[in-house]
């Protein structure tokens, strides 16, 4: 009787360490999934800052370039007026000193 007695305490030990792994191990891969989880939303997160910055820098970089483009043409026109200006009575005092 003895040996049924171990043998039934031996499956139950059995049975219960098989109950305690499954537990634990349910419980590993919950907070794994809760810790992935988290880390995915930390990267969509990341990933929406980093198009929000991509879309400001590709702004910026327009914005610069119509000011430098707009700057060039600013520049043009001063160097032109200078230029006339230099040009205009120097021929005008030429066209007197002919006449």
């Amino acid at each position: 009787m003895s040996a049924l007695v171990t043998v039934g305490l031996a499956v139950i030990a059995a049975v219960a360490a098989w109950g305690c792994t499954l537990a634990h191990a349910s419980a590993c891969i919950a907070r794994l999934r809760a810790e992935m989880q988290r880390e995915i939303a930390h990267w969509q997160d990341e990933a929406v800052r980093a198009r929000l910055h991509a879309a400001q820098v590709a702004r910026d970089a327009a914005t610069w370039a119509k000011g430098r483009q707009q700057g060039r043409e600013d520049v043009m026109t001063v160097l032109v007026a200078v230029q006339e200006r230099l040009s205009g009575p120097s021929l005008a005092a030429d066209d007197i000193s002919n006449s």
